[in-house]
């Protein structure tokens, strides 16, 4: 299983789960600061499941957990600007500095088409489930 994850393609076949756990931790304690979030991979059958363990409250910035994500969470979990990495299809941004929210269906068809286009396997379906503890990016692949 190849799994686009924060601006890299990481391949089960080769690496263990515990070990691409400990890369992607590495980068995302480079981008976004050590100790301000977790990440965990799991997998079962040809569902991968990454979570993304960080306190943001969505309520206070305005956003609905359950069919939007803010930008900084759509930055971390692809890993777009980490080290000059460009999503291939770039999501929804807006051209002032500030937080803003995109819908989750815009962000989701942004990683699908990038990880084809970087090389991961297929995703036949790819969800989020936020709340306020973490993250979580489920995908299933063909």
């Amino acid at each position: 299983m190849k799994l686009f994850i924060v601006s890299k393609i990481y391949d089960t076949s080769i690496l263990s789960n515990n070990r691409i756990e400990n890369l992607v931790q590495k980068d995302i304690d480079s981008y976004v600061g050590k100790d301000k979030v977790i990440f965990k991979l799991s997998i079962t059958g040809k569902t991968a499941a990454m979570y993304f363990y960080r306190g943001v409250d969505y309520s206070s910035l305005y956003a609905d957990p359950k069919s939007q994500i803010i930008d900084a969470d759509a930055y971390m979990v692809t890993g777009e600007g980490f080290e000059g990495f460009s999503l291939p299809i770039q999501f929804p941004k807006v051209p002032i500095i500030c937080t803003y929210n995109m819908e989750q269906s815009e962000f989701i068809r942004a990683y699908m088409g990038s990880a084809e286009l970087l090389r991961a396997d297929k995703i036949k379906k790819a969800w989020l489930d936020i709340d306020e503890e973490k993250i979580v990016l489920r995908v299933n692949l063909k």
